[in-house]
């Protein structure tokens, strides 16, 4: 760990522990993610894991608000305990769960663990918790927005294959909205990485959690993992009909699977133009359009 990631964790944990566990605590840095600013905490017989904010970056829920959404999943036990917040600073400390590890996109697939990320789903669209109604073309115009406005050096413009993606996001985010109900808690960043698994499953990062349809979360689950076909058929049928009896069809998860893919590009391309160091951002907008053609 480099002296200026230290330097950064050591005044947050000054901010949410004092000063004295601050300059005592260890600390081990936390691999995935965009960007390094994740840490695992040795503070006495305590072990937390410590989260940064991403400069220039802007998440959907402020850090108070994702505070209480995880608050709500760990009373649930689908999520690690918040130990400390400090919303001001966009610090948030929770609990370390000893023993996890985070999935890779392959455990994702395997048979086994699809069925049990349908039940971890099933019971975190059960909870009640305070979050933002998921409106997914205002997002989506939001993003290309960004992109598309001015022509300097700091702006995209888009080439006739983005041009192209930016049309279709618009009209699936459209179908999104008018089929699909907000009506469930809803994770929103289902990478692999965010899923830990000790024998028992919880969630991690709730920063893009909102009030959306399961739907979205089957999608974030498909399309950040690479499930084919017959992954989208397993997944669809552990997760099973909706209160109302109401299963969503292999045909409508692939289209908003796409949704998810191609919002994902952009909020990548977005992310690019506000940080320091535009490079993961890149990379990641380059493995989507991967995915996308």
């Amino acid at each position: 760990m480099d002296h200026a990631a230290e330097s950064a964790a050591r005044a947050a944990l000054k901010r949410v522990l004092g000063a004295p566990a601050a300059r005592g605590a260890g600390l081990q840095a936390l691999a995935g993610g965009i960007h390094l600013r994740s840490f695992i905490v040795s503070a006495g017989r305590d072990r937390f894991v410590l989260r940064l904010p991403t400069p220039g970056a802007k998440p959907l829920l402020d850090v108070g608000t994702e505070a209480s959404v995880m608050r709500a999943a760990a009373a649930a036990g689908l999520a690690p305990e918040v130990a400390a917040v400090d919303a001001a600073a966009g610090i948030l400390l929770t609990e370390y769960h000893a023993g996890a590890r985070s999935w890779s996109a392959a455990d994702a697939r395997r048979p086994r663990n699809i069925q049990r990320a349908a039940a971890l789903l099933r019971a975190l669209h059960a909870l009640s918790a305070r979050a933002p109604e998921f409106a997914a073309e205002p997002i989506a115009r939001s993003y290309l927005s960004v992109l598309s406005a001015g022509v300097d050096a700091v702006r995209a413009r888009f080439d006739a294959r983005e041009r192209a993606w930016a049309n279709e996001l618009v009209d699936v985010a459209r179908h999104y909205d008018g089929a699909h109900a907000p009506k469930a808690l809803c994770h929103n960043d289902l990478v692999a990485a965010n899923v830990l698994d000790d024998g028992s499953l919880v969630l991690v990062d709730f920063e893009y959690a909102v009030r959306g349809a399961p739907v979205l979360d089957l999608a974030s689950l498909a399309g950040m993992n690479d499930y084919g076909a017959r992954e989208c058929r397993e997944l669809l049928t552990a997760y099973g009909p909706d209160e109302t009896g109401h299963t969503v069809s292999v045909a409508e998860l692939t289209k908003i699977v796409r949704m998810v893919r191609l919002m994902a590009y952009f909020w990548a391309r977005v992310g690019a133009l506000r940080v320091a160091d535009a490079g993961p951002y890149r990379q990641l907008a380059a493995g989507l359009a991967a995915k996308l053609e």
